[in-house]
């Protein structure tokens, strides 16, 4: 018999957050508003339906959550530098075979990011901002 330890609330509502972050801030650069809606359609970032292995343990939460901070950081620094460096190229790929394995479904490559689409990001520049306040300065 083996025990193991159920994810928190707070570990689960953290992994929604992170998968927001992607399609708000990440995805928008690389790819286009009908790609990021079918990536929504076909359940990219969800648990694999087919599959079983994400289970929600406390240590599948702490892997999944790790993998995501990982990935972001790596195409956040990317974006910076404008190139990637191998040790990052092969982090980024390790991230995504574990997120794989826990059973969240993370169909790409690092050559998927490999430049920003410029027309992916004039429509992100031309997306509706909700403003803060009402009032015009």
């Amino acid at each position: 018999m083996k025990t193991v330890f159920s994810s928190t609330e707070e570990q689960e509502q953290e992994i929604a957050s992170l998968v927001t972050r992607f399609y708000e801030s990440v995805f928008p650069k690389y790819f286009t508003e009908n790609e990021i809606l079918h990536f929504r359609e076909i359940g990219v970032l969800e648990p694999n339906q087919s599959s079983v292995t994400y289970l929600a343990t406390l240590r599948d939460a702490f892997q999944v959550m790790a993998c995501l901070q990982v990935l972001m950081s790596i195409l956040d620094k990317q974006e910076r530098e404008d190139f990637m460096e191998p040790e990052s190229e092969e982090l980024f790929q390790h991230n995504i075979t574990l997120l794989n394995e826990c059973g969240i479904f993370f169909p790409f490559y690092y050559d998927h990011f490999s430049s920003i689409n410029q027309e992916a990001n004039n429509e992100m520049q031309m997306m509706d901002i909700q403003v803060a306040n009402q009032y015009l300065v």
